[in-house]
């Protein structure tokens, strides 16, 4: 198109004058481009236009796909082996596996070989940490921190594209720590709303909190997935009716020895909610 507009012959004008002032608003275009991703840089591949609301927080990545590939987890492994002096950390087993799921280790493989020997997978045992690409909204639970705490954020465009969490609550503030024994007390206050995979389920204000008593260790390896079962079907797009759910995923914290999950509740009326923990397929 530039290059037709070059040729145009306007009466009254030098030949090519449209098309050069054209080559010339493109190229100052991509300038602006070129130096908001060097401003942004390493995160270049997250350029937004200017007609994208990119001040309001979190709003980037409940409307779009951002940190598509996951390349800035490296940076939240890079946290990781500098916080933590143990010489071995032990991060989710999804972390390691191939097929879908190879996206994950693919920022851990451009570590030196020294560290991504650090990281390690014991089955027997809960994560040490957590690394989430980003956070929605709705898994938001507590007044001043997600839920599970989080002890690292990055950040662009004043939205999270990176944290690392955890559910050890030991490797937390105290105070942030009292937040969620509060929630497990405030919650198992009341009777369960159903039994779901050995949890019991709670309804709390507009939280729906989860228990296992007596909870192995390794059991938070694994996502909790919710499926969110609207009273009305007609929330669900038409594609999706047969299925009749909403899912979320959300990890858990472990409190006194007990299992914990929570996750904010949506803004319309559930038929039920069901709960279950799976290990992911490759």
């Amino acid at each position: 198109a530039l290059m037709g507009l070059r040729q145009l012959s306007v009466p009254g004008l030098r030949k090519g004058w449209v098309g050069n002032a054209a080559c010339a608003l493109t190229a100052a275009g991509l300038g602006v481009v070129v130096l908001e991703m060097a401003q942004i840089h390493p995160h270049q591949y997250l350029y937004f236009n200017f007609f994208v609301d990119r001040k309001t927080p979190e709003r980037l990545q409940a409307r779009y796909a951002t940190d598509y590939n996951f390349m800035a987890m490296r940076q939240g492994y890079e946290y990781l082996l500098k916080q933590t002096p143990a010489a071995a950390i032990n991060i989710e087993k999804e972390y390691f596996e191939t097929g879908i799921l190879k996206h994950l280790s693919w920022s851990r493989l451009i570590l030196p070989a020294a560290d991504r020997r650090r990281f390690t997978h014991d089955p027997g045992r809960d994560p040490e940490f957590y690394l989430d690409e980003r956070r929605h909204a709705m898994q938001s639970n507590l007044p001043e921190d997600p839920f599970p705490p989080v002890l690292h954020r990055l950040k662009v465009y004043n939205n999270t594209i990176v944290t690392v969490s955890t559910p050890d609550l030991t490797r937390v503030a105290p105070a942030v720590a009292d937040e969620y024994r509060a929630l497990h007390r405030a919650a198992t206050a009341g009777e369960p709303v159903e039994r779901e995979s050995g949890y019991e389920v709670y309804r709390h204000g507009s939280r729906l909190a989860w228990v296992k008593e007596a909870c192995e260790p390794g059991a938070l390896r694994h996502e909790f997935q919710l499926n969110f079962h609207p009273a009305n079907a007609g929330r669900l797009p038409s594609h999706l009716r047969a299925q009749g759910y909403f899912e979320s995923s959300v990890r858990g914290v472990r409190v006194d020895g007990k299992c914990l999950g929570a996750a904010r509740l949506p803004d319309f009326a559930l038929a039920r909610v069901r709960l279950g923990q799976k290990e992911m397929e490759n």
